[in-house]
């Protein structure tokens, strides 16, 4: 049977032909990461998952497309469409979950596929006896009037899925600011973004084909949707999603305790903010209100004595590994106290430094660019945006006070 489908020739449609290419293209993208990537971190796993998914169901269309005699057998595999909700979700789930893990009932997110999957065996060969056939005036008959309900099921299974993924990103970004002091490879917006593609790139299929279901005439598909819209979400998964590291590891690296730093040409930046509210905060907290008290005078030595915030990418791990506290008890003093989150906190202290170089006749030869680098920021941008949110003026005025 393979023999006899491999060896009928095959005249590519040029969409097909530029599936193709996009497939060989990813491919190749994915072989070049997995050279340098030996160990996959478990998100990781479940983007590769999506991807394999999405590739059978381009490669499926094409069959269809380039093959008849063969497209009601490979309607089966189009049953995978309901896997990518799921494995979109839980990758979203390990990157904004702490301690997340897989558990033997999430094996039923899987269940719809296999369900769907040999709902259309049983159904093969087709016939007018089919109990689940729906005719419109549109489609009398035929593979679409057979598949009405397999659609559905796909289109609330994407839909389904991405929805509930975005609610899971909605509180992320606020969350990181808890504990990264640098959200650029964090925030995950590049994952908000494929879970509003795919629920764009559904929609429209959703519409095409109750359109014409209905019996309006047009020319689009909402399988070609189907089919050509995952292959742009493979880019940007290549793109950005195999580059993002899990923000939760499972093994967390130790990390060293800065070393002190030369403080000459730097201001006093400590921040000593003293909320009237750390009483009523601290009452249902493990953390008493006299332990963070003593927590946030340490946190203030330190800050002085070593200067962890110039170092850019600084974690409050780090600084809690270094303090020989607990994330939370410091999260919450720093809440408490300063009344920031720590991502605000450790940025004032930056530009904080930031105004004390610039107005510095020491670091007159350095460039607005390179103080901002040496404040711990890790790019221009996000110097600027700070450094004007907090003085009102951009380090260029700053400086020509």
């Amino acid at each position: 049977m393979i023999t006899a489908f491999f060896s009928q020739p095959f005249n590519l449609q040029l969409q097909s032909l530029l599936i193709l290419l996009t497939i060989a293209f990813s491919m190749g993208m994915s072989t070049n990461f997995w050279q340098h990537h030996t160990r996959f971190q478990t998100g990781q796993r479940f983007l590769l998952l999506t991807k394999l998914c999405v590739l059978l169901l381009a490669l499926t269309y094409i069959i269809q497309q380039e093959a008849e005699d063969w497209a009601l057998p490979f309607y089966t595999l189009i049953s995978l469409q309901m896997l990518i909700g799921p494995l979109v979700f839980f990758y979203t789930r390990v990157q904004t979950i702490e301690h997340f893990s897989w558990q033997p009932q999430h094996w039923l997110h899987t269940l719809p596929t296999l369900l769907f999957a040999g709902l259309w065996i049983w159904q093969l060969p087709l016939s007018d006896d089919d109990p689940l056939l729906v005719i419109s005036e549109a489609h009398q008959n035929g593979v679409h009037a057979h598949r009405f309900w397999h659609k559905l099921a796909a289109w609330l299974s994407l839909i389904g899925y991405s929805v509930a993924s975005l609610r899971l990103l909605m509180p992320h970004e606020g969350n990181m600011k808890e504990r990264f002091s640098e959200l650029s490879e964090v925030n995950l917006n590049w994952l908000k973004g494929l879970a509003i593609s795919i629920i764009g790139l559904t929609s429209v299929s959703i519409v095409s084909d109750i359109t014409r279901f209905m019996g309006v005439k047009h020319s689009l598909n909402g399988g070609d949707f189907q089919a050509l819209g995952p292959l742009l979400l493979i880019l940007l998964i290549i793109r950005y999603g195999f580059r993002q590291q899990d923000i939760f590891p499972a093994d967390p690296a130790t990390t060293e305790t800065p070393q002190a730093k030369n403080t000459d040409t730097a201001s006093d930046t400590t921040l000593e903010y003293v909320s009237p509210e750390s009483k009523k905060k601290y009452a249902t907290s493990s953390l008493t209100e006299d332990e963070a008290a003593q927590l946030w005078r340490r946190l203030q030595t330190h800050m002085q004595s070593y200067q962890p915030y110039l170092e850019p990418g600084l974690k409050i791990s780090q600084l809690a590994s270094a303090l020989e506290v607990s994330v939370n008890h410091l999260s919450e003093t720093i809440n408490g106290y300063a009344r920031l989150s720590f991502y605000d906190y450790i940025n004032s202290l930056r530009i904080a430094e930031a105004k004390a170089l610039l107005h510095s006749t020491d670091m007159a030869h350095l460039s607005v660019t390179d103080i901002g680098y040496q404040s711990g920021f890790n790019s221009n941008s996000t110097f600027y945006t700070h450094f004007k949110k907090m003085t009102g003026v951009t380090p260029r005025q700053y400086r020509a006070q």
